[in-house]
């Protein structure tokens, strides 16, 4: 006689795409050519404060278990890597305060927002032996899809983390989305069933899946020694072509010929501060090709035009005129 179910049935997903978004490419581009700059969420940088005084400067082989949930992913992991320290991220504190066995001694489990704590990393020089990312959210409706990791402003800092990743899902094409990802980028990847039976689940939602019957997959591809890789010239160029991005040299004169007290000014003085767009691999420029969102919008830049105009004392100022034209042509 079967015993009682120890979980209600998942549900199928429920969605409407049937192929791959067709909006993750530009998505990528958008954020290889800019990465995030909001500061870390303090929570975050302090679980990964602490890791660092618990692991050393230089951990040595290293796993990140994103998105483990109650941790019985990490536990599993651990064991199957006693060589390795295998750390598990979670953004939720209930999730992971359900986890009450013991943990091998090579495994942590720590609450931080995961794309905070791939950056962290990243600043760190850490570099992974592997990455699994268990039956992450997919987000499953197409209106969503800048939600999924692949379209995602923080899936730069998980590409520069490096190792062998793997990605498992009961969504096969969500796993097919990271598979056009990674191809862009000239990543092979592999994308296989999980069988059921065939080995202990990885994790809570993985024996969930399989017992309702779902078919599980997992995407594994070698992200080698990481680094984030650079924009695509196509991307590059047409972003520097955008009405909002303003070059280095015509930002420089755009402040010298505007008035102190102008109210823009603030506001072109801080785009001109920030971290330029990131530059194709081969590119050769130097300061002087730099680009920088600023999006002024036509008023705005209909705005510093008369400004320019009114306060200008002539044609015969290089920086007016270099001012007037690079506003003019957006």
């Amino acid at each position: 006689m079967r015993g009682p179910a120890l979980f209600t049935a998942a549900k199928p997903i429920e969605t409407a795409q049937e192929t791959p978004h067709g909006g993750l490419l530009d998505r990528l581009q958008r954020h290889l050519l800019r990465l995030p700059t909001a500061p870390v969420a303090a929570h975050t940088q302090a679980a990964f404060e602490a890791l660092q005084r618990t692991l050393g400067p230089s951990p040595g082989a290293l796993i990140f278990d994103s998105g483990c949930g109650t941790g019985e992913s990490t536990r599993n992991l651990a064991e199957r890597h006693p060589e390795a320290w295998v750390v598990g991220v979670d953004k939720s504190a209930d999730r992971l305060g359900r986890y009450r066995a013991a943990l091998p001694a090579n495994a942590r489990l720590l609450r931080a927002e995961l794309g905070d704590f791939w950056r962290c990393a990243m600043a760190a020089g850490w570099r992974l032996k592997a990455h699994y990312l268990p039956y992450p959210n997919p987000w499953p409706k197409a209106r969503h899809y800048k939600r999924r990791w692949p379209a995602h402003p923080a899936f730069p800092w998980l590409l520069g983390l490096g190792g062998d990743l793997e990605v498992r899902s009961n969504w096969r094409l969500y796993l097919e989305e990271w598979q056009v990802v990674l191809e862009d980028l000239g990543v092979g990847s592999t994308l296989t069933p999980v069988p059921a039976g065939s080995a202990p689940p990885l994790s809570p939602f993985e024996a969930k899946y399989l017992a309702s019957g779902h078919a599980c997959y997992a995407l594994r591809a070698a992200l080698g020694s990481g680094g984030i890789p650079a924009p695509s010239w196509s991307a590059y160029q047409a972003r520097c072509e955008a009405p909002e991005v303003f070059s280095r040299p015509a930002l420089t004169a755009i402040l010298a010929a505007l008035p102190t007290a102008h109210p823009q000014r603030e506001t072109l003085a801080e785009a001109l501060a920030a971290s330029p767009l990131r530059k194709p691999a081969d590119h050769r420029g130097g300061q002087a090709s730099d680009f920088f969102p600023c999006d002024l919008g036509p008023e705005g830049r209909e705005a510093l035009i008369q400004a320019l105009e009114q306060g200008g004392e002539g044609g015969d100022d290089p920086a007016l005129t270099l001012a007037l034209r690079a506003l003019r042509s957006r």
